[in-house]
């Protein structure tokens, strides 16, 4: 286990590019307060490194985070107050476990602890290169665990939400796609010939045409897809073929999953049912928005369960995030410089 001095001195170092050998500047020991309670620089930096790795999937154009932007503030900024959010959070959780008069302690403390260890080992290098010793893993990590008790605690006498409510939040946050890859390469791995591609292309516009006329691509792709093989000389099997060539997954508002942002974005603002044609990558690929579920029952036997437990873990965020928001900050501002988001490392 780090001692405070080791990992405080280990950041400063690794800024300013020396060894722990070379290095005999002390470091804050403390960053900030929240409502008095003080926040120790190595929790500090691991939940800023939580908001920077949050930050790396939201931050615009693929830029870096110390140069991009998220939702039109500097990535940078975003980064800090997130870092700023979670401490209250932090502070609130700990209160709060209290009040409601939780015990985290006998199996379960040494349960969280040994957890807490073997995730700090998983990454350890990582971890101290951006100044975070174990213990103040440790300390996130029992904080993080006591927040989901009070969660599960919440939640068994929360007000049970609705089907009818379920499927809505269902529709908003995702959109179910179906896509369809044509072959353009024979069974030794030989491309297409140019007059090929062109034919294989037009099936491509044609299965789509027919897709946004009321088709679906479980009813018409077989077709397309034999056409496409006997262009270009791949043979064709009814079992195997198109079950390698189609895939259907969810993206939500907080992952992509397969498909690339551009694509869920255009199938998001459209209706279930409208496809969509990409000739420009190596092989042709159709989208089309399928729907989330067939009817209530699919629904409720397949996904009520998730998504309801999603919207309560929110109605519960929400809930932490309005008890911590009065809590007054006061930052020191050396500490906050010193411990700049520029410093943090990537994982090697």
């Amino acid at each position: 286990m780090l001692n405070l001095k080791r990992w405080t001195a280990a950041v400063l170092c690794a800024a300013l590019g020396l060894g722990l050998s070379a290095c005999t500047l002390k470091t804050p020991a403390n960053v900030m307060t929240v409502d008095g309670v003080q926040v120790p620089a190595g929790v500090y930096l691991m939940y800023q490194l939580n908001a920077y790795t949050e930050a790396e999937s939201l931050v615009e154009d693929g830029a870096a985070v110390q140069d991009g932007q998220i939702e039109g503030q500097d990535a940078v900024d975003w980064v800090h107050e997130k870092t700023v959010e979670d401490l209250r959070r932090w502070v609130w959780i700990d209160r709060e476990f209290e009040a409601q008069g939780l015990k985290l302690e006998g199996d379960g403390l040494t349960q969280a602890q040994s957890q807490a260890a073997s995730n700090y080992e998983a990454t350890a290098d990582w971890y101290a290169d951006n100044g975070i010793g174990a213990a103040s893993y440790e300390t996130f990590y029992l904080t993080e665990t006591k927040y989901q008790m009070l969660y599960e605690a919440w939640a068994e006498t929360a007000h049970k939400i609705s089907l009818e409510d379920a499927e809505a939040y269902m529709d908003e946050h995702y959109v179910n796609i179906s896509s369809l890859v044509l072959p353009v390469s024979d069974d030794e791995g030989n491309q297409a010939t140019d007059e090929a591609r062109n034919q294989i292309d037009t099936y491509a516009r044609e299965l789509t045409d027919a897709l946004n006329a009321g088709g679906t691509l479980s009813e018409l792709a077989g077709e397309t897809v034999k056409k496409a093989c006997e262009a270009v000389g791949r043979t064709y099997d009814e079992e195997s073929t198109l079950s390698s060539l189609m895939m259907t997954g969810f993206a939500s508002d907080d992952s992509n999953g397969y498909f690339s942002e551009e694509v869920v974005q255009a199938l998001r603002d459209q209706d279930v049912g409208y496809a969509m044609l990409q000739t420009e990558l190596s092989a042709p690929v159709i989208y089309q928005r399928v729907a989330n579920y067939a009817d209530d029952e699919e629904f409720e036997s397949m996904y009520y369960v998730q998504i309801e437990n999603l919207m309560k873990q929110e109605q519960y965020q929400q809930l932490a995030a309005e008890g911590s928001s009065g809590y007054a900050v006061e930052e020191d501002a050396s500490a906050v410089k010193t411990y700049a988001v520029k410093n943090i490392k990537e994982m090697e």
